[in-house]
């Protein structure tokens, strides 16, 4: 019916902005009011009601109806025609015209009802139409009155008609049916609303969830890919520049491990509201995961506006932030990549940004990098090398050379330094300035630590067997081979394997492994110096607390940097580093070697102020194992030894 299609309750609007009912019945003209819906379909029932009377009359002329009631159905077609006239040109509805309404629909339902006698209980359905339409309609206190003029009128139309004395059960029944089923109705379609409106908030979660990231409520890539796509059709359209710019967290690692991931996750939070607060109304800040950013800057008419924006980024960085009780100091690396010119689609805009941060993340924390062409071919270059030392790994393509660390006493060679080497079957023996960065990037270096701890064990025995001795045999060891669970049960173990002392086995780190994380790092040392291991502290001096190091962590040895010898002793202020240095390890009563001596200047100045074990060209380079052999023991080969 034209009146269902266009029911919308009053209280279904009220509780849901597109309930089922809308949805289901709303299907007629926007234009046509509730009142005029109501008018039509009353004067298609009317009309309706008119043709059954007459075809009723003409079959049955003896029980027909007369001419006062065959009339009237026709008459109260003409004032509904006249009423939608009315109601179309005064759309304003006051409440005695509605009122007046639904008294004369009920009525007038109520006297054809009384007209047909038993048969007119054909048309109570137009009794549950007036009293539920005008309720769902126009609200409660309507179907209220609908309710009450509704049963007044069919109780007068079955008491008149007799079918109330006749069939009391039938007309009692009908008539509680007045009362009880609009509100059963409207229970209904109001329980249907709010499983509509459940499930439209469903699905708006679903949506949001699928294109925002948990976490942080940031868009997460999909919608980023989404943003980016138009925001370059548009710069396209205007000749305008957008810029992709890449985060990335620096060590976002260690402070889960060290912190936990609930607080990992508060800190990203944190990061996440200052990017937030830190960009234009029209840029966007996305996550793609992990410790990864991305911020979107649209319409960017210079390089300056770039920079601009980027240094504004940078306020969220370079600052301790709070997560529970504890302080982490956070900094990050950024690669910005710039439409047109390093891309013209998303995917090529965000790799190149990514490519970008990378060279920033090499350059060192809080680094930023403009993406251009040669990046390209420089990480196409590191994906090729970080293959090759997989297949290096694999193949066994590393040796070890050994330096030798002479002491100054006697000249008799009791240590040497393991010196990693590749063997690499196209470009010849690299050292590993050419490939160790990349190995500790990738982690390719734990493999590769365990190559050179066991073939340098391997060898030191070998030594032993022949009577040469027994050589302490120092092994540079990663922050990722520290870092690893099993690192000290796999050192016991291939002690084991070759029986060899872990007091004649040396381990050699750096300050920059300590800054990381000094207090984890503490502690795997403490444990490797409960078992015998001497652990050395390499490069001292280049870091930022050494002395703190020498207060709290368990070092045997101090090895001087090449970059304080170098230039002793023309240069007074290495001289007086190196002299405090000296002066400092024998205080504590740690062993004390020079790295990099070239020259018997530098040898002799370092033999006077106590340093007595030194390693350099002077000596000897990095040798392979059988020119080393040949040396072991023979002290007079050193100069001025």
């Amino acid at each position: 019916m034209t009146e269902f299609d266009d029911l919308d309750s009053h209280v279904v609007r009220e509780a849901a902005s597109k309930s089922l009912v809308e949805h289901i019945f709303f299907q007629a003209d926007k234009q046509i009011s509730h009142e005029q819906g109501q008018a039509l379909a009353r004067i298609v029932i009317v009309s309706l009601i008119s043709l059954f009377a007459m075809l009723h009359a003409a079959f049955d002329p003896h029980d027909g109806l007369s001419t006062a009631e065959l009339t009237l159905g026709p008459a109260y077609a003409l004032f509904s025609i006249v009423h939608y006239r009315w109601i179309s040109t005064t759309p304003f509805a006051p409440h005695w015209r509605r009122y007046m309404v639904i008294v004369l629909d009920l009525a007038f339902t109520g006297y054809v009802t009384y007209a047909f006698g038993l048969g007119g209980l054909g048309f109570y359905p137009v009794f549950l139409w007036i009293v539920i339409g005008n309720g769902l309609r126009f609200g409660p206190r309507y179907l209220r009155l609908a309710t009450l003029v509704g049963i007044t009128s069919f109780g007068i139309a079955t008491l008149l008609n007799g079918v109330l004395v006749a069939h009391p059960g039938v007309a009692i029944g009908l008539m509680l049916g007045l009362v009880l089923m609009p509100r059963l109705f409207l229970a209904m379609i109001n329980r249907l609303a709010d499983a509509n409106q459940l499930l439209a908030h469903k699905k708006e979660e679903a949506e949001y969830q699928a294109s925002h990231d948990v976490l942080t409520g940031l868009p997460n890539r999909a919608m980023l890919e989404d943003i980016l796509h138009r925001a370059i059709a548009q710069a396209e359209r205007e000749g305008t520049h957008l810029a992709v710019v890449f985060i990335d967290v620096d060590g976002f690692k260690s402070i889960n491990d060290n912190f936990g991931h609930a607080a990992g996750d508060l800190l990203l939070k944190q990061v996440a509201h200052c990017l937030s607060g830190s960009i234009r109304g029209s840029d966007t800040v996305a996550r793609l995961g992990g410790d990864e950013f991305i911020v979107l800057l649209e319409s960017c008419g210079d390089a300056a506006t770039v920079a601009a924006i980027v240094g504004q980024l940078f306020a969220c960085v370079g600052r301790y932030y709070r997560i529970g009780h504890q302080e982490t100091y956070v900094t990050w690396s950024c690669g910005v990549a710039v439409f047109p010119g390093d891309g013209r689609s998303a995917s090529t805009l965000i790799k190149n940004a990514d490519t970008a941060m990378y060279q920033a993340k090499a350059a060192g924390p809080n680094q930023y990098r403009l993406y251009d062409r040669a990046m390209s071919a420089e990480v196409a270059k590191q994906l090729e090398l970080r293959e090759s030392l997989r297949r290096g790994i694999d193949h066994a393509q590393f040796e070890v050379h050994y330096q030798p660390q002479v002491p100054l006493v006697d000249g008799r060679l009791r240590d040497v330094e393991a010196l990693v080497r590749w063997r690499h079957p196209e470009r010849g023996l690299l050292y590993p300035g050419e490939f160790i960065g990349t190995a500790e990037q990738t982690g390719l270096i734990v493999p590769i630590g365990y190559q050179v701890l066991e073939q340098a064990l391997a060898d030191a025995r070998r030594w032993r067997d022949r009577g040469l001795g027994e050589i302490r045999v120092h092994v540079n060891i990663s922050p990722h081979q520290l870092a690893d669970a099993g690192f000290t049960d796999q050192l016991g173990a291939l002690c084991g394997k070759y029986d060899w002392s872990p007091a004649r086995l040396g381990l050699e780190i750096t300050e920059s492994m300590l800054i990381a994380d000094m207090d984890s790092v503490g502690h795997v040392l403490a444990r490797l110096r409960s078992q015998g291991f001497i652990i050395s502290l390499d490069d001292f001096g280049t870091g930022f607390s050494s002395l703190a190091y020498l207060k709290s962590l368990p070092i045997d040895r101090l090895k001087i940097d090449r970059s304080f010898v170098r230039d002793i002793p023309e240069d007074a202020y290495d001289c007086t580093l190196v002299e405090a240095t000296l002066m400092i390890g024998k205080q504590l009563g740690l062993g004390l070697i020079a790295e990099g001596v070239e020259n018997n200047v530098q040898m002799d100045w370092l033999r006077e102020r106590g340093c007595d074990q030194m390693q350099g060209f002077l000596f000897a380079p990095g040798l392979p194992v059988d020119e080393l052999e040949r040396v072991i023991g023979s002290p007079n080969d050193w100069p001025h030894a």
